[in-house]
Parts: structure tokens; C-alpha cells; sequence
């Protein structure tokens, strides 16, 4: 089975980033809005109370009702912890569940450090597949 190619616009590879970045003490979640292949929009969800509470509910119906306002759909996920968790951990792994897609990791020890900042976890049929982005995708 092929992976799935994604294209990320600047601003949807940017604003992850940025929100990781504005917040490194907290873990950040946020969505990938765009098309099957080209990821156009990221929307910050959450800094604070990132369990899958009343407020995270809320924001992926302000989310989606933001991506059918735009003619396109939520994609993927992504998230970066304040302490040291591998992977999407119980919290993105909920939301990846509610949203389906991809999700993405924010190492903010990497990001901090001026490395690649991007761990992917790809979700394809309910099969999960680990990637790294530095510098290129490597498995």
C-alpha cells in the first residue's frame, strides 16, 4: 500500500509551528482543514484543558463549520505536548479518532532546538504508520 502525499500551503506549516512556539510550557492541539491531497488552513484549537472536554467539542464544530463555509473539510490533526510524550498520546489520539486523516506531532524540544519540528502519524484505515519529518520524510 502507498502512503498518502500531502501538500502543506506556508501558512498551514507555519501556524502549528507558531502556536507550539507561543505556548511550550502547555500542549497545543490544533486542525489541518483543506482537500484528499493539498492542506490549505490549520486552525489552533486549544493551549489549556486539551482533554477532549465541552470546550474541544465545541471547537471542532466551529471548525467544521468553518471548513464547509470554505468549501473543504478537516483533514488532520496535530499536537505538541509540553512534556516528553511519544507519539499523539491518549489526548490526540481522541481527537484524531473524531476527526479521522493524519495527525501530527509538534516535538517542542525539537522545535526550540532549530531542528524539524514534525513527527507524522499517518491513519489509514485504522492502521497507523510512524513518520519523521526532518529535512525530507524518512520511515
Amino acid at each position: 500500500m502507498s502512503s498518502p502525499s500531502y501538500t502543506l500551503s506556508a501558512r498551514a506549516y507555519a501556524l502549528p509551528v507558531l502556536h507550539a512556539a507561543a505556548h511550550p510550557s502547555s500542549t497545543t492541539t490544533g486542525l489541518f482543514l483543506g482537500s484528499a491531497t493539498q492542506i490549505t488552513e490549520a486552525i489552533p484549537l486549544q493551549h489549556i484543558n486539551t482533554t477532549l472536554s465541552p470546550y474541544t467539542e465545541l471547537g471542532l464544530e466551529l471548525a467544521t463549520t468553518f471548513a464547509e463555509g470554505k468549501g473543504i473539510k478537516i483533514v488532520g490533526m496535530y499536537i505538541a505536548h509540553e512534556a516528553d510524550v511519544k507519539g499523539l498520546g491518549r489526548i490526540g489520539e481522541r481527537i484524531l479518532a473524531k476527526v479521522g486523516g493524519f495527525g501530527v506531532v509538534i516535538n517542542n524540544e525539537r522545535l526550540g532546538a532549530g531542528e524539524g519540528a514534525f513527527d507524522v502519524r499517518l491513519s489509514f484505515s485504522g492502521l497507523f504508520q510512524d513518520w519523521i519529518w526532518d529535512k525530507g520524510m524518512r520511515q
